[in-house]
């Protein structure tokens, strides 16, 4: 049987060997300019391998990991974690709320089924009012890509210049960087309705308004619901880190630890907001959970569900309207943490200091010799946004292997004879690869900068490497869990032949799940081309060193000319994402 076993399998590798898909013109030209690419971005971040493997560089890490422990967790610390905490969440409920009531109504005026094509705009086609709502729909679509090209550190950035430090600035710049993400997703689930009702409206005379109200939001509904509550996820870890430019939270007293050399602080605060993600996480999870429809309740008429209601009706009507009670309770208490209070709108005069910083970058600096300074700006970022991810997939791909169930845990009903100590062996190896992505993914970028930064210093061989340790924690996630997923006949069927663990990768894993592999690779992509863009802010090298250079002297109309760089660089990723990358992944 073993021998049957080595003969399959050495049948196996010659058929990979003969076969005309190993090497092909597309894949070698495909690998020559993957090579080049990483040779120009290497010169352009000025990686110097040497650096990482000196002496200082070693004892420097050393220092910093006995510095980490044990953490800080003393008194009157924990009552400093403790009010960071309550303001990372604070800012995170009250941005979300703002961000969702900015976003319905813009994702309604940009929903094209209502205003730009379509059965209920075809009856006023070459009207000029037509085409009036028509532009003004797009120019909302566009408004709506804008808010959501910014990162929302950038924005964080500009609040805190123009209201000044706190959660106040956080939660604003929150908010309107997720109604942008908000508003495209709430337009996209509208225009995906089911039109037949939406016909019928219009024909009784209903208004836009009507359509929308009762006939568009009741079945976008669930989703909507859906995806707010996954934004509120997103929106903690991004009031995590807002504090890194003065927005408050935990973030802030990160940076403040990290830079006052109290690593142990800086444990016991990623520690926590390692715990608040986990938390967040698996809140998120239960409420979507809880959303779901019951297919045996909803498949019951109207009438069998009332008769079959309990008894106790009224207590469970009541104990909603509690409920509802300490929901508002919460955002209320939430606004207040967050620095909505008379002191900040009244005293302060918030909102005339933005208007006259939204003044300030107005008419934009356009001058020549500014323009051509930003040139080596933008192929840094592209480079390090670049680099970062190689380095992640090349990560991530390693982990993600002992990471692989499929791969790496003998089935009960496989062939073989299998020990005690191997079974346990495997069962290391794969909890060890998933700890080491969970620890990657769990502490964000902008930390692993800070710590690249002690360990090599300043400059954007620190912001690539950070998103590398970054992306490959989430790509290695992604990864593993992609190639669990896939269809398992064919990966017996190789098993059955004696296929090994490489064979089966090979052969049964990689050609079912590569086109979603790619997938998430572009999309990570262009993720870390959004944050590369803001990692000079705390010394990663980029147009963020730029943005906060501007900010710090007061510059902003070239503010104004960097926000419209990073605008189009972001639009530049997802053109080439869609149309180069996408396409040419072979299915």
């Amino acid at each position: 049987m073993k021998s049957r076993s080595n003969a399959n399998s050495v049948a196996l590798d010659n058929q990979l060997l003969s076969s005309g898909r190993v090497w092909t013109p597309r894949r070698g030209a495909a690998l020559v300019a993957v090579v080049l690419v990483l040779v120009i971005c290497w010169q352009i971040d000025d990686v110097r391998l040497s650096t990482v493997f000196q002496r200082s560089t070693a004892e420097a890490l050393w220092s910093l990991l006995r510095g980490l422990f044990p953490p800080d967790l003393s008194f009157g610390f924990l009552r400093i974690v403790s009010r960071a905490l309550l303001s990372t969440l604070a800012t995170a409920i009250a941005g979300t709320f703002l961000s969702v009531l900015i976003a319905i109504p813009l994702a309604a005026l940009s929903t094209p089924i209502l205003w730009r094509r379509g059965i209920l705009v075809a009856a006023d086609e070459g009207n000029l009012g037509a085409t009036l709502r028509a532009v003004a729909s797009r120019v909302v679509l566009a408004f709506l890509g804008f808010l959501r090209a910014i990162p929302d550190l950038v924005w964080g950035l500009l609040f805190v210049t123009a209201v000044g430090l706190g959660s106040l600035a956080g939660t604003l710049a929150l908010a309107v960087a997720y109604a942008g993400v908000l508003g495209r997703v709430y337009a996209d689930a509208f225009a995906d309705v089911d039109p037949r009702p939406l016909e019928a409206l219009q024909a009784t005379g209903a208004t836009r308004g009507q359509i929308f109200l009762r006939g568009i939001w009741p079945q976008a509904r669930p989703t909507v619901t859906a995806y707010t509550i996954y934004s509120f996820e997103c929106c903690v870890r991004a009031a995590s880190v807002l504090g890194f430019v003065g927005a408050g939270g935990i973030g802030y007293e990160i940076s403040l630890s990290m830079r006052l050399f109290e690593y142990g602080q800086a444990m016991t605060l990623i520690l926590v907001f390692v715990l608040l993600l986990a938390s967040t996480d698996l809140v998120s999870r239960r409420l979507r959970r809880s959303l779901e429809p019951n297919p045996g309740q909803a498949e019951k008429p109207w009438r069998l569900q009332r008769a079959s209601a309990p008894k106790h009706e009224g207590f469970a009507s009541g104990f909603g309207r509690v409920r509802y009670l300490v929901a508002a309770a919460i955002l209320v208490a939430s606004f207040y943490f967050a620095g909505f209070t008379r002191e900040h709108f009244g005293e302060a005069h918030v909102l005339g200091n933005m208007l006259r910083f939204c003044r300030g970058m107005f008419p934009l600096d356009c001058g020549k010799d500014f323009l051509i300074g930003l040139g080596p700006l933008v192929l840094q970022t592209l480079a390090i946004s670049i680099l970062g991810t190689l380095i992640g997939i090349a990560i991530g791909a390693l982990l993600a292997i002992p990471a692989t169930s499929t791969l790496i845990l003998v089935e009960p009903d496989s062939p073989g004879e299998r020990s005690i100590s191997e079974g346990s062996l495997r069962w290391s190896i794969f909890c060890g690869a998933r700890l080491a992505l969970n620890v990657l993914r769990s502490i964000p970028d902008l930390v692993w900068v800070l710590i690249c930064i002690v360990v090599i210093g300043i400059g954007p061989f620190a912001g690539a490497l950070a998103i590398g340790l970054h992306t490959a924690g989430v790509l290695g996630k992604l990864y593993a869990e992609t190639l669990e997923e896939v269809p398992r006949k064919p990966i017996e069927a190789l098993r059955a032949l004696g296929a090994g663990p490489f064979q089966v990768l090979s052969w049964g894993l990689w050609p079912q799940a590569k086109r979603m592999l790619a997938s998430y690779t572009i999309v990570r992509w262009e993720t870390n081309l959004r944050v590369s863009a803001i990692l000079g802010l705390v010394g990663g090298g980029g147009l963020g060193q730029a943005v906060y250079n501007n900010v710090q002297l007061g510059f902003y109309a070239r503010l104004g000319t960097l926000l419209l760089v990073i605008y189009a660089l972001v639009m530049l990723s997802d053109w080439i994402g869609d149309s180069v990358f996408r396409r040419s992944v072979p299915t």
